[in-house]
This record gives structure tokens, sequence and C-alpha cells, in this order.
């Protein structure tokens, strides 16, 4: 059931200057990322504007991923919507793409209980049968945060519960998502900046949307977290953390579509509204930034 494992890319979705999806660009990207070194993608999450989306739009673009990388990394297609028939048609659509799994994002905007959280993930983890399926829990965002017992719960009666992407920054949560199964959860973090620390914790990976523009210096990262080399794998991690907080004035999204468009990936950063469209300055700023770090990464 391992699928999700080290470095794994919260991939961005490529618009037209008229915001329709470019699946030329789509496609290429694709390659781009399987390409890279990383381990799995991770489409039509947070950066991949998968909210911003129409149900056919999605499937659309994880067939033309599915297409171009199945078999090279594993792709698991964030299917997650605000209501539960829509979410599951994603997942039974993503399976027969010939996904490797599907992540399911918690219902968001309206609060919930925790007996309404483990309802909507039960009826999600047996629509899927034996799909694997990984909660995503990015509360800050959702306003629901999907509790260690949920997920216990959860974790003793669906095999497919395949883990958790935790996007917050809580290294006592991971660890306790990690002891809901005797043999382990799979736990991902999703914070640049905890990654080194999550994995002594026993964190399978991270789901991280710059590894796009620097695919180099995150797997080089794990390589040496995995090897045992601490002070190499602790002074990339706080390079990476030194990079957040330079990009940290810039929309995160259409930094990595401005990096993308610049070495000719995809034709336009263009992003849905309600993000803006980034001025020259910001170009200029952005690309200086990442030739700097590039320049100096390792």
């Amino acid at each position: 059931m391992s699928i999700l494992q080290g470095i794994v890319c919260a991939n961005i979705t490529p618009f037209d200057d008229e915001k329709n999806v470019d699946y030329e660009s789509v496609r290429k990207m694709a390659g781009y990322l399987a390409d890279s070194g990383i381990h799995a993608v991770y489409p039509l999450g947070t950066n991949g504007e998968g909210l911003a989306l129409t149900v056919e739009e999605r499937k659309k673009i994880a067939e033309t991923m599915i297409e171009e990388i199945a078999g090279k990394i594993y792709v698991a297609v964030q299917c997650g919507t605000q209501t539960l028939e829509d979410t599951i048609e994603l997942v039974l659509h993503a399976k027969k793409a010939g996904a490797d799994a599907a992540g399911v994002v918690s219902p968001f905007f309206f609060h919930q209980s925790d007996k309404a959280l483990m309802e909507y993930y039960s009826a999600v983890l047996e629509a899927a049968d034996d799909f694997p399926i990984y909660i995503y829990n990015i509360p800050a965002n959702t306003n629901n945060d999907v509790s260690v017992e949920i997920v216990r719960q959860l974790a003793a009666r669906y095999d497919n519960l395949a883990g958790v992407k935790f996007s917050y920054p809580d290294i006592m949560r991971i660890c306790e998502y990690i002891n809901t199964r005797k043999n382990g959860l799979d736990t991902l973090i999703g914070c640049d900046k905890l990654i080194y620390p999550a994995y002594k914790c026993g964190a399978a990976g991270t789901v991280t949307g710059p590894a796009a523009v620097f695919p180099e210096i995150f797997i080089r990262l794990w390589e040496l977290a995995v090897s045992g080399n601490d002070k190499e794998a602790l002074r990339l991690q706080y390079q990476i953390q030194k990079n957040s907080d330079r990009f940290a004035p810039y929309q995160e999204i259409p930094m990595i579509k401005q990096y993308l468009q610049s070495i000719g990936i995809i034709k336009s950063d263009s992003c849905r509204i309600p993000f803006y469209a980034i001025s020259d300055e910001e170009r200029s700023d952005i690309s200086a930034i990442v030739r700097e770090i590039k320049n100096n990464q390792l």
C-alpha cells in the first residue's frame, strides 16, 4: 500500500492566457516531473487549483497525466470536492483511468463534527473498494481537522486507507497519525520547513509544490536523510527554510508557474481568479531568486 513516499510534487495546473486548461502543457509538465527524479505527483490539490476546476476538467487532467507518466512514477489524484457525490465520482474515475491512488481533502467551509467526517471518509473508502485512498488534512484551509481518532478508526476498518497527507506544521500529529495502525500508517508532511524532522519521526515523505522548481535540492535532502547523513540533511533543510522565506512575499502557485513558463515547460503562467496576475517586476524578482538558489543550492 506504500505508494506516496519520498518527494511527492503537488503540481500546478497549466492554463492558457484565456484561463482555459492547457492540456498540451499538462502533458509536457507531467513528462518533465517524471524525468526530474521525484518519486510521485499529486495533481489537482491545492497547488493544482483543483477547487477552481470543473469535474470534467479534473477528469481530463488526470487522464492526461496518467497517460503520459503511468509506470514511470506514481500518480495520486486529489479527488476531494465539496460534495460526497462528486468526490466518489472522481475517485472511481481515477481508479478506472489507472491512477495509483487518490487523495481526498476533507469537506470544507462548513465546520463538521468528527462523526460527520467519519461518515464522509467511510463512504469514500467503501466506494473505492481496494483502491488506495490518502486522507488530505489541511485544517487551516478547510475549517475541519481530521483528528487522530478518526484516522485510527478508519485505519482499523479499511485496508485501503493508504495514509494521510498532513499540511500543518505539527510534528507531534505526524507521529500520532503514524501510530494509528499497528505496523505504521504512511504519513506525509505538507510543510517544506519540516521535511527532515518529519522523516526522523517516521514520515513516509513530503508533498511539496516547490519540488517542481527545485527537484534537485528536495531529492538530495531525502537521500541524505535516508542514508543517515544527518549533518548534510540538516544543512539542506535549513536551506529550504531560507528559500521558503525568500519566496514568502509572492504567491506560491504563480511563482511556480512563472518558473515553468520560463524554462518552456508550460506556455503561460496564468492562474484562475482569485489569484492575481503577477507583475513584470515580480517576474523579474522571482527569476533572480530562482537563479541564485539554483546556482548555490547544493
